[in-house]
């Protein structure tokens, strides 16, 4: 598949404008935005996105996150499209560096508000532990699981799902133990509203979101391929 990274100064991509310092990736089929120059607001991270640390290398994406003169920088990526209930694949290798997150998540509206919907699949570096959460109106429901017990590892390069239905969320791994996808967790709490997906890797500014503490060094974050497969 031919990767195209492009800049895009004025483009008008499915109604949406987007403009000066946003980039624009094709990748594993889809279309996707790639944050530039500017920080979320709050207390959670402590990163500036930028487009640069995003690139593709021996057919694998690589999301960066580091320590700058001024500062920190991280990356991140989200499509286009909205989309809702349907199965969300990745395979992927978080940069594992302790007080880094590499993330594969869903996500629309202002955070913990009424309109916050997400579905996350998040590898916390220093630990060898998924963080699976759903946000509904701005509620949160997390649940930590130790990869150990599958045979896997956020250092090696693993498969990741969740399924979102009529009814709720069902998280999956691809267990090197079982050879074929084992079900994590299952969460009963509806997702009504269309979320975009996202991919990042950045660096905490919550002491205890990972539990450890970044060390300065940088975080590559590998992603060989992500899938949707849609239920509506």
């Amino acid at each position: 598949m031919l990767t195209n990274l492009r800049f895009c100064t004025h483009a008008i991509l499915l109604n949406i404008l987007f403009v000066s310092s946003s980039f624009a990736l094709d990748w594993s089929g889809m279309n996707w935005l790639i944050s530039d120059g500017w920080k979320n607001e709050g207390s959670e991270f402590d990163c500036v996105w930028q487009s640069q640390n995003v690139w593709m290398e021996s057919n694998l994406l690589i999301m960066h996150a580091k320590s700058e003169p001024y500062g920190k920088s991280c990356s991140e990526i989200r499509t286009y499209q909205y989309v809702r209930r349907g199965r969300y694949e990745v395979e992927m290798q978080a940069g594992a560096v302790p007080g880094t997150i590499s993330s594969f998540f869903t996500y629309t509206g202002e955070a913990g508000s009424s309109s916050h919907y997400e579905v996350d699949i998040e590898l916390m570096g220093g630990t060898n532990l998924l963080h699976t959460n759903i946000w509904i109106q701005g509620q949160q429901f997390p649940v930590d699981i130790d990869l150990g017990q599958y045979g896997m590892s956020i250092w090696s390069m693993e498969k990741y799902a969740f399924s979102i239905d009529e009814h709720g969320v069902t998280w999956e791994v691809f267990s090197r133990y079982h050879n074929h996808w084992v079900q994590v967790r299952r969460a009963n709490k509806r997702v009504t509203s269309y979320m975009q997906l996202f991919i990042n890797n950045w660096i905490s500014a919550n002491p205890h979101f990972p539990p450890s503490h970044y060390n300065g060094y940088p975080a590559y974050a590998k992603y060989r391929m992500v899938r949707f497969f849609p239920y509506e």
